[in-house]
This record gives C-alpha cells, structure tokens and sequence, in this order.
C-alpha cells in the first residue's frame, strides 16, 4: 500500500532515512554538558555525498521544548515591511510596522508571545528597521518568538536611497549618507554566495578613477559602479556602522526564538551582527534559540569590530541551527560568558561561517569560545577564516562532531597578528574533543591542530591530520 502525505515531519524522516547514519555518539561525560537542563543524549550525522553532512542532535531540541510551545499558543502579533504602527492592528491582514511596536503589544500583554514577519525588505529609514538597537529600546518582558513567513525577511543597518550621478566625479553616482561602514553589489556573487564587496577608496577623485570602488566624506558616498551602468540599492547596499540587530537584556534576560514557519522562509540579517547579552544572570537559566538565520557583512571599521554572532552573559542555553556567518569583520560565531559565574551552554548543528576578517583585523575565528562556555558543534563547516577557524580560550570546553574545518589563513601574514594558519588551537586551558571531523589546513607549513600550554585537543576516528601538529594532542575512543 502506497501512503500518500504532504506532512512535512513524516516527509523529513522519510528523507533522512534514504542515507545511512554514518555517525552516532554519545556524549562524553568530561564535557560536563547540563543534560539535566538540556539532556541531549546522542549526537550523529548522515554523509549526504560530495563533502556535505547533515547533523541531528537526539534528546531535546529547544524547538519543542515547553518555553517555545508557549510562546507559539501565546499572544500572536503580525508585522510587516508595509504596515503601520499608528493605523496597524497586529494582525496578518492590519500588521504593524515595527518589531518594537510588536513588542510593547506583547509586554502589555503580559504573556508568551509569537512576533510573526512577513518576507520583504526592512529598510532602517523606511520601516524602523530595529530590533532592539539604538533607536528601539524597548526590552521584551516575557519570552517571545520572531517568526519569519512567506518567505526570507531581510533585515540590517541598511537604508535605501535614490542614487544620483554626481555632477563632479562623472564615473561616480552619490548618496548623502554619513556614517558608511561597508557598500555591497547584491547583483554579484562571490564563491561562498555572498555579495561582492566595493574595495574603499581614499579619496572622491580616486573613486572616480577605479571602477567597483567606492568612498565617503562623512557627508556623501560615492560609488563607482563595476559596469558603468547607473547605480540603485539593488547593486550598491550602504552598510552603516550602527547596530540594527542587538539585544541588551540588562538583568532581566527572558526566553528568546528565532524561527522561520517552513523551510522556504529565514531571516537575512545583513550589513550588522546578532548581538545578544546581559549585564547580570536572570533568577534562572534562559534559551536563547536561532533557526535558519544568516548573518552577513558586519561592517563595523571602529575598534569594536563586529562579529556575525556574538553572545556574552547568558546562563543557559544558546542554540544556532542552521545559521550562517559570512564577511564579518570579527568573528563568525562568537561565544563570551564574561561573568563567569553560571555555565553557558552553546550548540551549533549544521552551522557555517566563512571568509572573516574582511577588514585585515587580527584573530577572526569561525567559532570560538571563551570563558566558562560548553559547546557542542554537529557536522559545522567552518572555512577560509582569519585568525584560527576553530579557536576555544580560557576554560572553554567544546565537542565537534561532524564538522569540517578548513583553509584558515591566519593574521600573522595577513595583518601582523599572532596567529599563523591554525585550523583548530587553544588558549590557556581550554580543551577540544574531535571526532569524525574534517581538519584540512591551507598548506603544509600552517597547523592543522596548535594546542596552547595548558590546553588539550583529543580526536577520534580521525586517521590522517594535515598540517602541523602541536601541543598537547591524543585519542579518545
């Protein structure tokens, strides 16, 4: 009898089924995970072919956990790129137009609560684009979930502009727009599927001179266009240099999601970072859960150079699934826990973060942890970094499974930095279990694991290890 359904848990498990479990395992107890608030039991991953693996963590998901469920059957509000917070309703046919405004409804409502965006583009200057930054400031009070529908919500410190052929510079088109980090062609691609950066130029007149380059005076931009052809914001995006997407929970952190209503939808958080902290631990530990988001072109040239994700001060859970970091002027994924005091535990499954660094700053890891933070990371690929792909500091201590990690091109060379090509390493006493993962170095003089004095790495099932070798490395079966 052939069953017939379009139920897309059964559909997924009927997929999952067509590979082989190439990998289970159980967690090793010396990692000293939280499974009596967070029992995962086993970890594994399928080889879908062609260097490609799918993780899947078995005995608990925060996405069917009790504290997301309720903010699903919770109050349900509606936003979207074209609503209105002054005539708006918060619902799907009347939305609002902003996430602040959404979550003020929610706080008064004193309950859990579903944010749902619709898909669209939500310029800064057009739609109050922020969530929680400067120029929206107020904190959600209880637990909320930002839901993406009917496709990929695009969000980050963007405007848009109508573009004007300058009447000085003649090969350039100019925007009056202060406070420019970074500018994009979203027309082009690069080989990692990001947009091709405009290399900065030093002056008005040398933007006039060098097609695909750009340049600001703190009043106007400047763009000369790769082509020739008149510039939009669809082939030059002006990233600022200003957060559109940072949560500051002070000492009141509460339960918080991300999620997107199918696979066909995600958020698209470009030209800013995922910064989510806290000034003190709430009374009890929270989940902080991202699904399907992507984090692209941190922009910031100051001193605080912006990672894709970055977390600090979170007692509890922090889940990436399906993310994506690219282009980032720091770090990929960044995990701080700088109070210290409580554990913070962080997954990443099926994660990727490439090509950081994009400012020739020192120490852009793919993934790095830091203080008093466990980690877990499934079948992550981690590539062309710029600092140390996978770097874990202080007492942090972090099992990869799965998980490819390769062609870091280190700072040493690149930016005067410290760190040579380093596709796994340490610090202090931070330590690192690998198993089944892909260690690939860019050539045979840079390290394929360098374990600082005080630090360890152990691997397992992992035959052959390109690159150099050092510190202390062993087996772990």
């Amino acid at each position: 009898m052939m069953l017939l359904t379009d139920d897309p848990d059964f559909i997924a498990v009927q997929e999952a089924t067509r590979y082989a479990r190439a990998s289970e395992l159980a967690l090793p107890s010396v990692l000293g995970w939280g499974t009596g608030l967070y029992p995962i039991t086993k970890v594994g991953y399928c080889d879908l072919g062609a260097g490609t693996r799918q993780g899947y963590i078995s005995g608990y998901s925060p996405f069917s956990s009790t504290e997301y469920l309720s903010c699903r059957a919770g109050t349900q509000i509606y936003v979207s790129a074209t609503g209105s917070d002054s005539s708006g309703a918060g619902t799907i046919g009347s939305p609002y137009l902003t996430v602040n405004k959404a979550i003020q409804i929610a706080n008064a409502a004193g309950q859990p609560a579903t944010i749902w965006l619709s898909a669209g583009t939500y310029y800064r200057n057009a739609s109050g684009g922020y969530i929680n930054a400067p120029g929206a400031t107020t904190l959600p009070t209880v637990p909320v979930c930002l839901m993406a529908y009917g496709g990929i919500v695009k969000y980050g410190c963007i405007d848009n502009y109508t573009w004007a052929a300058d009447a000085t510079y003649t090969n350039t088109y100019k925007i009056t727009r202060s406070s420019a980090g970074a500018v994009y062609n979203q027309a082009l691609r690069d080989r990692f599927g990001n947009a091709v950066m405009y290399t900065k130029a030093a002056s008005a007149a040398a933007c006039n001179a060098r097609p695909g380059s750009w340049y600001t005076d703190g009043t106007s931009v400047y763009v000369n266009p790769f082509d020739g052809a008149a510039v939009t914001d669809a082939t030059a995006s002006v990233y600022l240099t200003s957060d559109t997407f940072a949560i500051n929970w002070g000492a009141a952190p509460q339960h918080f999601f991300m999620d997107s209503n199918d696979e066909a939808s995600a958020w698209d958080l470009m030209g800013s970072r995922v910064k989510i902290f806290a000034s003190a631990y709430g009374a009890s530990p929270k989940i902080l859960a991202m699904r399907r988001v992507s984090a692209r072109y941190a922009s910031s040239v100051s001193a605080d150079a912006w990672n894709g994700f970055g977390f600090d001060n979170w007692w509890g859970l922090i889940w990436l699934e399906g993310c994506y970091a690219g282009r980032a002027s720091a770090d990929c994924f960044n995990f701080h826990n700088t109070l210290n005091a409580q554990p913070l535990y962080a997954v990443t499954l099926n994660c990727r973060g490439v090509d950081t660094g994009v400012f020739g700053s020192g120490s852009n890891n793919g993934l790095t942890l830091h203080e008093n933070v466990i980690g877990i990371d499934v079948a992550g690929r981690y590539e062309y970094n710029q600092g140390g792909t996978l770097r874990n500091i202080n007492t942090s201590k972090m099992l990869a499974h799965g998980s490819t990690f390769s062609s870091d091109r280190g700072d040493l060379y690149l930016s005067g930095g410290l760190v040579p090509p380093t596709e796994v390493g340490t610090l202090n006493t931070a330590q690192i279990w690998l198993s089944e993962c892909v260690v690939n170095p860019s050539g045979p003089t840079a390290y394929g694991i360098n374990v600082g004095t005080g630090g360890a790495v152990s691997v397992r099932n992992m035959p052959t290890l390109g690159g150099r070798i050092f510190g202390n490395v062993s087996t772990w079966f």
